[in-house]
C-alpha cells in the first residue's frame, strides 16, 4: 500500500475512473464490505464493486485528505459531496496476502449528510431497509 506521496490503488481508482470493473480488479473474490448504509455486510467481488461504483456516482469525485498505512491495513480520509454538503468519509482497507482488498469498512459524517446519502444510495440501488438482511440470506446482487 502507498506511503508518502504514493497513492493507494483504491484512491487511484476512486479519484480517476470509479467503475465497477476497475474496483473489481482491486477486490478479493470473497471481500467483506461493512457499509454505513447497511447493517449487515455485503460480500463478494461483483456486489461490492457495483456498490462502489454506485456510491461514487452519488458523492462525486472525492478529495483525498489523508492516507495512513501499516502492514496490510490502510486508512484513507476523503471528502465527497451530497446535495451541496460535504460528506467526510473514512475508508479502512485490509489486504489479503495477494494484495487484494479482503475487508473494506466505510465510516461517514456528519449525520444529516450521511442520512441523505443513505436515502439516495438506497433509492439508486432500488432497496429498502427491509432488504438489509444477513449475507447468508441475501442474493449477491447489490
Amino acid at each position: 500500500r502507498g506511503v508518502g506521496l504514493n497513492r493507494d490503488p483504491f484512491e487511484q481508482v476512486s479519484s480517476t475512473t470509479p467503475t465497477a470493473e476497475r474496483f473489481a480488479d482491486l477486490l478479493a473474490p470473497d471481500i467483506v464490505f461493512h457499509s454505513p448504509v447497511f447493517v449487515h455486510p455485503i460480500t463478494g467481488r461483483d456486489a461490492v464493486a457495483n456498490l462502489l461504483e454506485t456510491v461514487h456516482a452519488i458523492f462525486g469525485r472525492p478529495t483525498y485528505r489523508l492516507r495512513l498505512s501499516e502492514g496490510i491495513d490502510t486508512m484513507l480520509l476523503f471528502d465527497g459531496e451530497v446535495e451541496g454538503n460535504t460528506l467526510q468519509v473514512v475508508v479502512v482497507i485490509r489486504d489479503d496476502p495477494r494484495g487484494l482488498i479482503q475487508e473494506l469498512t466505510v465510516l461517514m459524517r456528519p449525520l444529516p449528510v450521511v442520512r441523505r446519502f443513505g436515502e439516495e444510495a438506497m433509492a439508486t440501488l432500488g432497496r429498502t431497509e427491509a432488504d438489509d438482511i444477513p449475507a447468508h440470506g441475501r442474493p449477491q446482487d447489490v
